[in-house]
């Protein structure tokens, strides 16, 4: 089914993304819908063009959407290095410390759960494998989602394309409802009280800011760029040093930003709010053509067996995470952001923080999440192994 504007109409699909994101920015800025994030109000729109047609859904493998590809290439390895430009390594393992614990719990919750979706689930003569290349994209993303479909060979497998449409579903649908965690008052006994440290307002009233200016606005995006560059550049050489299938570029991409922030951190403190604002924005951009990627009419035409499977890991993942918060002296963003980063990746745990305040958890979203970057694959493989 063709939609309303053409894949191939670059300029008015740019629109319609670029609209989303304003929407979104300015309706929680508006407080149009009382508590509920922007970047929710962002995913949540592009999701309804995308299913009602008016844009190409993200997901379509027939589709090529020039825009899109776009986003994926480059707003995101882009904005990461101007997300951290106030990062310092001392306070990433300061304060990633309770993120990095919360991660842990979810990633073991997601490996649970898996194994007891498999238990009462029957996926097929190849279940082992789907099991495991589920497992790998809900504990690192759809980086894992291919390395592990490619090392056991499940790229061919019919239920290949079936779970590619239900993953973009379903973790489009969970990380909406991570946004309304943090506002459901009978979830609260469960956290300890948010930190006061994590939230974005500056404690320190002496702490000089400075004013975007278009001189800040010109030299963030040169760095940020010059990092992306380098990063994208080593990245392929690493990756056949150490022969792995994973893209590293993002990981490279994050330890040079951060690399910087500590090797320069006068220079980049006067870039900070600058180069926060626009990645942030970036963020925004990239989060609504995550949210075309749902496709309904694609759920409708498969089992529900993949469905349920998904759901069993995420209700297990979050259920283990939420009764071990109170052990391990989580607060409920720590938990929210780290099960975004779990479930989507550094891409959609770095804006949520940015989102709900935390922007002292914005560095270790991202750190976790690229966590998963290594070691989904191998968890995925491993059980799919397991399980054959």
């Amino acid at each position: 089914m063709n939609s309303i504007i053409p894949a191939d109409n670059n300029l008015l699909v740019f629109l319609v993304i670029t609209a989303a994101a304003a929407f979104g920015i300015y309706s929680e800025h508006k407080k149009w819908f009382g508590k509920v994030s922007g970047i929710l109000v962002t995913m949540i729109s592009m999701s309804i063009l995308s299913m009602l047609g008016v844009v190409p859904v993200a997901s379509n493998p027939k589709v090529e959407v020039d825009v899109y590809t776009m986003v994926f290439s480059y707003f995101v390895p882009i904005s990461i290095p101007m997300l951290l430009f106030s990062s310092n390594i001392l306070k990433i393992i300061r304060e990633g410390g309770k993120l990095l614990v919360a991660y842990i719990i979810g990633a073991i919750g997601v490996v649970i759960g898996c194994f007891i979706a498999y238990l009462f689930i029957d996926l097929g003569e190849d279940s082992g494998n789907t099991a495991g290349v589920i497992a790998a994209t809900l504990i690192g993303g759809s980086v894992n989602f291919i390395a592990t479909a490619e090392a056991l060979n499940f790229s061919t497998n019919p239920l290949f394309t079936a779970t590619v449409a239900v993953d973009n579903f379903v973790a489009n649908l969970y990380v909406l409802l991570l946004f309304l965690v943090p506002s459901l008052g009978w979830l609260a006994r469960f956290f300890v009280k948010p930190k006061e440290e994590n939230l974005q307002e500056s404690t320190n009233d002496q702490e000089r800011t400075y004013p975007i200016t278009f001189e800040r606005i010109a030299v963030s995006i040169f760095i940020a760029v010059a990092i992306a560059g380098i990063g994208k550049l080593l990245a392929p050489l690493l990756q056949a040093l150490f022969n792995t299938p994973l893209n590293l570029s993002i990981l490279i991409i994050t330890v040079l930003a951060v690399a910087a922030a500590n090797i320069f951190p006068k220079q980049l403190k006067k870039l900070e709010d600058t180069a926060f604002s626009i990645g942030l924005w970036m963020m925004y951009m990239f989060l609504a053509v995550i949210g075309a990627a749902t496709n309904l009419h694609d759920i409708l035409h498969i089992g529900p067996a993949v469905l349920g499977f998904y759901l069993v890991i995420m209700l297990i993942h979050f259920i283990l995470m939420v009764l071990l918060a109170k052990v391990f002296k989580l607060d409920v963003y720590e938990v929210t952001i780290s099960s975004a980063a779990n479930i989507m990746g550094p891409s959609v745990a770095a804006p949520m923080a940015a989102s709900m305040g935390q922007k002292k958890l914005v560095t270790p979203g991202i750190l976790v999440g690229i966590l998963g970057y290594i070691i989904g694959t191998f968890i995925g493989v491993t059980i799919a192994l397991f399980l054959t």
